[in-house]
């Protein structure tokens, strides 16, 4: 499967060259539209794998907080769990640049 896809990655240019080398004008445009595309193409997985990688972070992150605040307030240990929070509240610094060190927040 990604010998598939390399090989579909890497067609274009290499026929993209090819035809460059033999001048064949309606080949190389069909090959550099085609090379346009495929990088599109990459730089849209990135950005969606991305997402997806960010979203499991966040969500196993919220959920050991959830499950860790629930399972000390059946415990009685409300005063704990609320001194935990806001210790945690202060610490976050929302960012868009990184994962705002959610994970070690939580832990």
């Amino acid at each position: 499967m990604s010998y598939l896809l390399i090989l579909l990655l890497a067609a274009p240019p290499l026929g993209w060259i090819i035809a460059e080398i033999r001048g064949i004008p309606w080949m190389r445009r069909v090959c550099g539209i085609l090379t346009i595309l495929a990088a599109f193409l990459c730089a849209a997985v990135s950005v969606m794998l991305r997402g997806f990688q960010n979203n499991l972070y966040f969500t196993r992150a919220g959920k050991e907080l959830l499950e860790t605040s629930v399972q000390q307030l059946r415990a009685g240990r409300t005063e704990a769990v609320l001194r935990e929070l806001s210790r945690a509240n202060d610490s976050f610094r929302a960012s868009y640049e990184n994962n705002a060190r959610w994970k070690e927040i939580v832990d």
